[in-house]
């Protein structure tokens, strides 16, 4: 915006005469015409202290977020099974799409064991859901998947199944009476409900998950609909895995 010279010049002899005045150069004395005396300095203006400086007030951190709770189990939420201990029956002949399988080779972790199968519609799917959420708060757990239906869960169909689930999450298979022989130790009972359904046949079977800790024990058994945060709090229980004394 252009201002005009005409309205600068006043400001700026004004603005000369205060630095003259404040810078102490000469002054001009006025005399009284009437009696030709000097009138009399006007008192000083009194000089005002400034303002104390305010300390800006201290900057709070903010606290740090607490982690959230675990959520408390519905009143429909079944109770789990507290094992006794023992340790853990072996699984035997069974591959995974990584090679021949050996729960022995997870020691150091603990494990939850579920029989299933990939074509379920609806019981595995939400199992399979909660042990998601499981590795998910507990990525040091393993998970294993015993497949109940070897007939259609060939290792090509689970390592494609398998490609979509977090890691720390194994499928097996084997041959039928070797499935047999492990569901058999753990109390797994299965059988082919022939269906006109374009599957062909379901699987009815126990949905029990087990929980197996870093020892190679039984620890928990965990019924159908048992939420994630249930299982995670039987996982934070655990004690120190068994030594080689048996204690």
């Amino acid at each position: 915006m252009t201002v005009r010279v005409s309205r600068l010049v006043p400001i700026l002899v004004m603005a000369l005469a205060v630095t003259a005045c404040s810078s102490g150069g000469p002054r001009t004395t006025v005399t009284d015409a009437s009696t030709g005396s000097v009138p009399p300095a006007a008192s000083p203006s009194p000089v005002v202290s400034p303002s104390p400086v305010v300390s800006p007030s201290p900057v709070v951190s903010p606290s740090p977020a607490a982690s959230p709770s675990l959520p408390t189990p519905g009143p429909a939420e079944p109770t789990p099974i507290v094992e006794q201990r023992a340790p853990a029956p072996a699984l035997r002949d069974l591959v995974s799409p990584a090679g021949t399988f050996d729960l022995a080779d997870l020691a150091g972790h603990p494990v939850l064991l579920f029989f299933g199968y990939t074509h379920c519609p609806d019981v595995c799917p939400m199992t399979v859901g909660e042990l998601v959420l499981v590795l998910h708060h507990r990525p040091d757990t393993r998970v294993v998947y015993v497949t109940v239906d070897p007939e259609r869960d060939t290792l090509e169909a689970l390592t494609e199944w398998t490609r979509y689930l977090p890691d720390g999450f194994v499928a097996i298979t084997g041959s039928p009476s070797a499935i047999r022989a492990v569901a058999d130790a753990y109390g797994v009972r299965y059988a082919r409900v022939d269906s006109a359904s374009a599957a062909g046949y379901s699987v009815s079977h126990t949905a029990f998950v087990h929980l197996i800790d870093a020892g190679g024990r039984m620890r928990v058994t965990f019924p159908f609909g048992t939420g994630w945060a249930t299982m995670v709090r039987s996982l934070d229980a655990l004690d120190t895995p068994v030594q080689e004394d048996g204690t």
